[in-house]
């Protein structure tokens, strides 16, 4: 018989809190269809792939997308009226900065 797995157990100290909720919500969606380590791997892949931008094997990245559709959905569909990061090169941003330094 497999064991019960006690998701609330497995939050990372360096995960952040909303980092955390998606990385739970897919967790608790899957967790009775994977053994525990399995899992946690899925579910690290999964925000790695959300938050980071990783990428990985084909086969693994259909894998994920088809495990985490509804939890993409829901996560994505929260973000849609929030503010969106930005992110640009250092060094355009000390050329920006040094442009406004010579202009004033």
């Amino acid at each position: 018989m497999k064991q019960p797995i006690d998701v609330e157990s497995l939050r990372s100290e360096h995960e952040s809190d909303e980092q955390w909720e998606v990385r739970k919500m897919f967790m608790i969606e899957h967790k009775d269809n994977f053994e525990e380590q399995e899992l946690i791997t899925l579910a690290q892949l999964f925000t790695n792939i959300e938050f980071l931008g990783c990428r990985y094997p084909q086969e693994t990245m259909k894998r994920i997308a088809k495990l985490a559709e509804s939890v993409s959905a829901k996560y994505r569909d929260s973000r849609k009226n929030k503010l969106k990061r930005t992110f640009v090169q250092a060094s355009d941003a000390a050329e920006q900065k040094a442009k406004r330094t010579f202009t004033k």
